[in-house]
């Protein structure tokens, strides 16, 4: 039998040997996923959800993280021709939109087209920078939005924001990360 000499040893590349080279180079890659990546792991979306109040299943606005899904508006009024259904399906995607471009973090109450609006803002006293949802005009935008806080801070036992209801303007710094990891999961 003829064995190879060094040179050829060297050459030659065991299983065990190339299975830790692409495992250390899966990890580097893994590490290098820059951090936008892992927030896309966060969909807002619309779905229906169960209220065990009124025994009935309403069109719902959660946020899904590989922790669950974690409700944040539930929808029963419709707004000037609007469904519940169709509000839902509308306003889902605007706080992807803010979370995506990162003002989900400065939530505020302002107007829009004279309409009251809940929306995001880059810094203190500057405009909307993306509409979260339109109020009907008897709604109270502070309200909405002091409920919205609550719910993203955690504070709100009772679950979502149940939107079915001169006003001055409020700025609202939230942890929306924090929110992700720690409200409540619904099933």
């Amino acid at each position: 039998m003829i064995e190879p000499n060094g040179d050829q040893a060297m050459n030659k590349k065991s299983p065990t040997g190339l299975l830790v080279a692409v495992s250390i180079t899966v990890i580097g890659l893994i590490s290098a996923i820059p951090p936008s990546t892992a927030q896309s792991q966060v969909k807002f979306i619309c779905n229906q959800s169960y209220e065990l109040q009124s025994d009935r299943r309403f069109p719902t606005t959660f946020a899904w993280t590989s922790g669950g899904k974690r409700a944040v508006i539930r929808w029963v009024k419709s707004l000037g021709g609007h469904s519940p259904q169709n509000r839902c399906q509308d306003v889902s995607p605007r706080f992807q939109q803010a979370y995506d471009n990162g003002t989900l973090n400065l939530i505020t109450n302002g107007k829009v087209k004279g309409q009251p609006v809940i929306c995001t803002a880059k810094e203190y006293g500057a405009a909307c920078e993306t509409v979260l949802m339109t109020l009907r005009p008897e709604e109270n935008s502070l309200k909405i939005l002091n409920n919205l806080k609550d719910i993203f801070e955690g504070s709100r036992q009772v679950g979502p924001i149940k939107h079915s209801s001169g006003i001055p303007q409020i700025y609202y710094q939230i942890d929306i990360e924090e929110f992700l990891r720690n409200a409540p999961v619904e099933k």
